[in-house]
């Protein structure tokens, strides 16, 4: 997975300063996912979004839930995969995201709207090596 924008809008970079060149496709997703995370940050400010692409789908992940999740069932790498075939334009894409966003932060007790530094909460069926229990 490629990852689009880490807060690049939270840290002041320019984010064609901070692209390599790739193909046209890549370079479309990259668009895309800076679009989405500067709507995740605009709509849910100060939350730690990660959003990339892989195999055409839009990545979002939160670092604050993650690493709760990581800690929880002992492997790295919670992330969601929205399928891009499955979401329809660009502008729809952006609102989907939001929306699964916002639905994220609910399900992990976190607030929409400013992050205030608390810790997630992870379901209690999720335990340990157990991630068949995940729903």
């Amino acid at each position: 997975m490629r990852v689009a924008a880490v807060g690049v809008a939270m840290l002041g970079l320019d984010f064609n300063a901070v692209m390599e060149a790739g193909d046209p496709e890549e370079a479309t997703q990259l668009a895309l996912a800076q679009k989405v995370g500067d709507s995740l940050n605009q709509a849910y400010p100060n939350h730690p979004w990660v959003i990339g692409f892989q195999g055409g789908g839009i990545v979002v992940r939160h670092l604050a839930i993650a690493g709760s999740v990581a800690n929880v069932i002992g492997k790295e790498g919670f992330s969601s995969l929205l399928p891009r075939d499955k979401l329809g334009t660009p502008d729809e894409i952006r609102d989907s995201c939001v929306k699964f966003g916002g639905a994220l932060l609910e399900a992990f007790d976190l607030p929409r709207g400013p992050w205030d530094g608390r810790e997630p909460t992870v379901p209690k069926a999720w335990r340990y090596r157990q991630t068949d229990k995940f729903q």
